[in-house]
């Protein structure tokens, strides 16, 4: 099932299937090249998310019914020999069980989201080809259009009046905020090669690293403070024992449970691992789903790693500077995999780093400190100094180690 979930619950995959542009294709096309044993599942994943499309994006329970029934027929009716027959079959046995669990979680899963029409699964964890993580942070304000901040570091502040003042310079009137009880969900979209500093309406900070998105209200519920990561950020959560504040992780539906803490949360769609570091306080690490919940209690200087294939939290000690400090512009990593790093210094700096042997690069971990606010050229002269690699400038936004 996992075989075939990867691809299903990649909203990257999906948008390519339904609405494929030059961008998606390409990056596909190239992914199946790379990836050759994969390539008869995608196509049969193709042929059958293409089959049992509908008009109406928001499914009603007896048409979710009716595809599972379909589904199954299709199974039970079809007799064409052959692999790529037996893979499809296989795979549409998937699909159902997918969507009877769609069915039956539907109520949960509404609740958690009811109130953020367009922002669901399907636009909080795309490839990092999605052009809406490059170019200028975005600040999308309830239903309205965008604000674009070009500043590499913006700061965004919530007044207990209502008002947003951006970069300690500009405010703007939230209107939304003032209309009774009514709870408006915003979004905080910060591209690769910039950062953000967003203070809640609760006093609580955040730290949203490169190549994050962050959705959250422009007040808090009566019981309840609930936001929504995708990507890096570092929180201080004010202490309010009457609200627990909550993290969720919408891609995999891990969530982090505090009362008032500071904790690291590293959850990229790209990445195998979700990653919660608690530097201050006591954190839970929650994954529910209809089958089971597991819980992980952090204690500071704990990390907990949940892996999205095996599905499993790890608990285990480690240095809390390697996980946080690049709120301070800073790299610091022990015995970590050189390939990591890279991808790390990808999305600060927004550019692009291959590896002429990817193969060799794998089995190479290096330990130290980079300085982020350096430029990049100096970064990497910096990273290869420990290693044998050498880079070499392919243009302004690509480089190669060699």
């Amino acid at each position: 099932m996992k075989l075939y979930s990867k691809y299903i619950e990649n909203d990257s995959f999906l948008s390519w299937v339904y609405n494929p542009t030059p961008e998606t294709t390409r990056f596909w096309q190239d992914y199946i090249l790379k990836n050759p044993q994969e390539k008869e599942i995608i196509n049969a994943l193709k042929v059958i998310l293409v089959d049992i499309k509908t008009d109406d994006i928001k499914l009603s329970e007896k048409e979710k019914e009716e595809i599972f029934t379909k589904l199954l027929n299709k199974i039970d009716n079809k007799n064409k020999p052959g692999k790529i027959f037996n893979l499809v079959k296989r795979t549409y046995k998937y699909v159902a069980i997918l969507i009877l669990v769609l069915i039956v979680t539907n109520v949960f899963i509404n609740n958690d989201f009811e109130t953020i029409d367009d922002f669901k699964f399907n636009t909080i964890s795309e490839m990092p080809l999605d052009p809406i993580i490059k170019g200028n942070t975005q600040l999308i304000i309830g239903q309205g259009k965008p604000l674009l901040i070009d500043e590499k570091k913006s700061l965004i502040e919530y007044t207990k009046l209502g008002s947003i003042i951006l970069n300690e310079k500009d405010t703007i009137n939230n209107n939304i905020a003032n209309e009774g009880e009514v709870v408006s969900f915003n979004k905080l979209i910060v591209p690769f090669g910039k950062r953000s500093k967003i203070i809640l309406p609760d006093g609580s900070v955040v730290y949203l690293n490169a190549g994050t998105k962050f959705v959250f209200p422009d007040k808090f519920a009566s019981n309840e403070r609930k936001v929504f990561l995708s990507g890096e950020a570092f929180f201080e959560v004010v202490t309010n024992k009457e609200k627990p504040f909550i993290v969720k992780t919408i891609e995999e539906k891990v969530s982090v449970e505090v009362l008032g803490t500071k904790f690291n949360v590293s959850a990229y769609p790209v990445d195998s691992n979700i990653l919660t570091v608690l530097t201050e306080g006591k954190v839970v690490v929650v994954e529910k789903n209809i089958f089971k919940t597991q819980r992980a209690i952090l204690k500071p200087g704990q990390l907990a790693s949940w892996n999205k294939n095996t599905e499993k939290v790890n608990v285990k000690e480690v240095n809390t500077d390697n996980y946080t400090l690049w709120t301070s512009g800073l790299l610091h990593f022990e015995s970590e995999s050189i390939v990591n790093i890279v991808r790390k210094i990808e999305r600060f700096y927004n550019v692009k780093i291959v590896f002429e042997n990817i193969s060799d690069a794998k089995n190479i971990n290096v330990s130290g400190k980079l300085d982020l606010n350096d430029k990049i050229e100096q970064t990497l002269e910096n990273l290869t100094i420990t290693t044998e690699f050498k880079f070499e400038i392919i243009n302004d936004n690509k480089y190669i180690l060699k």
